[in-house]
């Protein structure tokens, strides 16, 4: 605030700010309030956008979509080939991102708009990978099971790295391991 009065903020700004408080205190802390702090504003500011904070969560929802599904499947769908686009997948998934919003979100899957967002979200990535492996090569069922296979890794280690902060410590470590997942999902293609 600034003279008494609000801070003019866009729909945009609460989106964004939700999203990092889904970050930081997942969804079920999700609060109006907590956000306008993270703002700097009012929390009745919200409701000239949203309805209420199911509809914040919404719009947060459809932002982590947008950024972290759309588009980077049309980032990574952008690689010509097939064998870089799954090394710059695996390099992203296991060394460039933190993924805590997804476990923040795979933690409320009892709130349908969480839960039909990480579908939407799972879909998308698997058919991403999907195409990878079948342009790798694979049959068709082949390909669904190492999009599974790769996924369900990078799911996995998102969690364990959540609890084994020390796991994969050191860009040698990782290298080595995104060396050894990748020669396991492609051998035999």
């Amino acid at each position: 605030m600034s003279g008494g009065r609000p801070a003019l903020t866009t729909p945009q700004a609460w989106a964004d700010a939700a999203l990092e408080e889904l970050e930081t205190a997942g969804v079920r802390a999700l609060s109006v309030q907590a956000v306008a702090r993270r703002l700097g504003v009012s929390k009745g500011g919200v409701y000239h956008h949203f309805a209420d904070r199911q509809a914040l969560l919404r719009a947060a929802l459809a932002l982590w979509e947008t950024r972290h599904v759309t588009d980077l499947a049309a980032r990574f769908d952008a690689i010509a080939d097939p064998r870089e686009r799954l090394h710059r997948i695996l390099v992203y998934a296991t060394a460039e991102i933190e993924p805590t919003v997804i476990l923040q979100l795979m933690a409320a899957t009892d709130d349908p708009d969480v839960a039909a967002t990480l579908r939407h979200g799972s879909d998308a990535r698997l058919a991403l990978l999907t195409r990878v492996f079948r342009e790798l090569g694979a049959p068709p069922a082949r390909a669904g099971h190492r999009a599974i296979v790769a996924y369900g890794h990078y799911l996995g280690l998102a969690q364990l790295r959540a609890h084994s902060p020390q796991l994969l410590q050191g860009p040698a470590r990782v290298r080595a391991h995104i060396r050894e997942v990748e020669a396991l999902l492609v051998a035999g293609l």
